[in-house]
């Protein structure tokens, strides 16, 4: 007998396989494919292997070729453009946690320049009609600047933001200067920043000037603002030129006495405020001009300007490093810093 039982076969017909499970005579056998059981010839059967040897594999049919499949996209270069959308006044309140509630600990003022141009600016702080700061400095294109911070508690002063803004570059065709003052209104920025806090958004960000004001044109002092925290449009007056540009500093000296001659009466607040301008100021001139390391003398204090240039080194990606060590000449009272550029 050719077959056994629990040989498998192959009917010959179907190409399906199953098993010998019984031999009927020397003509015919019980198979059973799946779980139907049927008898058969042995002319009508046969051992699978050699078919599965012999028989061709049946090759994968290619897929449909639809026109302009294959086609590689080409590829092409964007260049990124940035378009003017103005001067901005940034608003970041700062929260401290206290108990279940995070209360505004205090406001932080940064100045954005969404423009093509550099600015020259004059900054004023005023609190019940007395001038508290003031600042003169410059704004790159697409950069921001840190102004100063404001203490929660301080709205209940009266207070007022004034800038002045010049046009770096002399151009006939814009006006000398131009005045913005925001007179900050606590009930409505109060409503602001609890859509702030809804929002889960960092900043408020109101609008100084989209275009600089051309020198015929006159400021606009109808416009409505009380949208953005009464931010209002001042006039257009002549004011004296700016400052000559800086020059870098290798030694920067941040001791108040050196940087105004009538600091005496100033608040803690203030003081801080000036040093950290004068610090990022002299910061952003050294990158611009490559130095490779700048020594800042902050002094001992309570370590409050020490704690905050450290953080601003930090965030600033051309920093390759700073130390703060105890130096010969000026003690743990100042850090080095060294700078890395990419091209260098």
């Amino acid at each position: 007998m050719k077959y056994e039982i629990g040989d498998r076969i192959l009917l010959l017909h179907s190409k399906e396989e199953g098993t010998v499970v019984d031999i009927i005579n020397d003509k015919m056998v019980m198979v059973e494919i799946g779980k139907v059981t049927f008898p058969v010839y042995l002319d009508q059967i046969d051992f699978p292997y050699f078919h599965r040897f012999t028989s061709k594999p049946i090759a994968p049919s290619k897929p449909k070729k639809v026109e302009g499949y294959d086609i590689k996209p080409e590829k092409k270069k964007y260049e990124t453009f940035k378009m003017d959308l103005g001067v901005f006044l940034s608003v970041l309140p700062v929260f401290k946690v206290e108990g279940y509630e995070e209360n505004i600990q205090q406001l932080k003022f940064h100045l954005i320049n969404e423009t093509n141009s550099a600015w020259k600016f004059n900054f004023q702080v005023w609190l019940r009609n007395g001038m508290q700061l003031e600042m003169k400095n410059e704004i790159q294109p697409f950069a921001n600047f840190y102004l100063s911070d404001l203490p929660f508690e301080a709205l209940n002063d009266s207070p007022r933001l004034e800038f002045t803004f010049f046009p770096k570059e002399k151009n006939a065709a814009l006006a000398a200067s131009f005045t913005k003052t925001w007179k900050i209104k606590p009930k409505q920025l109060f409503l602001q920043l609890g859509e702030l806090q809804t929002r889960r958004d960092a900043t408020l960000s109101y609008l100084l000037f989209d275009k600089f004001p051309k020198k015929e044109d006159k400021p606009k002092e109808d416009l409505d603002f009380s949208s953005i925290g009464s931010l209002s449009a001042g006039t257009t007056t002549p004011q004296p030129e700016p400052e000559a540009p800086l020059t870098p500093k290798y030694e920067l000296d941040l001791h108040i006495e050196t940087l105004v001659p009538d600091w005496k009466g100033m608040k803690n607040i203030e003081i801080l405020a000036i040093q950290l301008n004068e610090f990022v100021r002299y910061l952003e001139l050294a990158i611009a001009h490559h130095q490779h390391s700048m020594i800042v003398i902050h002094g001992l204090g309570r370590g409050k300007l020490k704690d905050e240039i450290h953080h601003i080194l930090k965030d600033t990606p051309e920093v390759e490093r700073y130390v703060n060590e105890f130096h010969p000449r000026y003690g743990y009272g100042a850090t080095e810093i060294h700078f890395r550029y990419q091209n260098s």
